[in-house]
């Protein structure tokens, strides 16, 4: 489930970063906030209020800030996170189709299974605040938080994830990335 959970993250990520972003704050009253997973039709429902993307060649960037991997050997601690450290850099070219589909798709397929839920997606004048949680026997739990402001240009998002009770050696483990993406024009042909 662990390498789920990740590609789920990388794909919500990867959305959110071509799409828009994340993060806004809980007020607490905003229906999903916290408690009981929000639906689909919910998530769709916010994610509609996050403005469409302007098509477009984008740079995107993506830096683990932070990494942190109780119980592994410290070597290989260091190892992972040299290799997590640098700033990784793409561009892509956002068509105008996949610009007009704005962020209905961004978040389909998340939770198939029942492993990973929405316990809030809330959406607030470009900005997101969102947790996902995902819960296996075999895998543990784990926690993520997106962050971040959203606009038709680009996005500057915070994913924080907390995994707990997997197998070793990233049984439990925190990461901290922050991703953003920056429109720099009309996509190359």
């Amino acid at each position: 489930m662990k390498g789920r959970i990740m590609i789920a993250a990388l794909s919500m990520m990867t959305g959110a970063l071509v799409l828009g972003g994340c993060g806004s704050k809980d007020d607490g009253e905003k229906a999903g906030s916290g408690g009981a997973p929000k639906s689909a039709e919910e998530v769709k429902h916010e994610a509609a209020k996050l403005d469409t993307p302007q098509p477009g060649q984008y740079r995107q960037t993506v830096e683990i800030t932070r990494l942190e991997v109780p119980g592994m050997p410290k070597e290989a601690a260091e190892q992972m996170k040299s290799m997590m450290a640098a700033k990784q850099e793409s561009t892509i070219c956002l068509t105008r189709a996949d610009a007009e589909k704005g962020y209905r798709d961004m978040f389909r397929g998340v939770g198939k299974g029942n492993e990973c839920s929405y316990s809030k997606f809330d959406v607030d004048g470009g900005r997101l605040d969102a947790q996902m949680d995902c819960q296996s026997a075999g895998d543990g739990k784990s926690t993520m938080t997106l962050n971040g402001t959203v606009r038709r240009d680009g996005s500057d998002v915070t994913v924080d994830m907390d995994t707990i009770g997997g197998p070793a050696p990233t049984g439990s483990m925190k990461m901290t990335m922050h991703l953003t993406t920056t429109r720099l024009g009309d996509c190359k042909t």
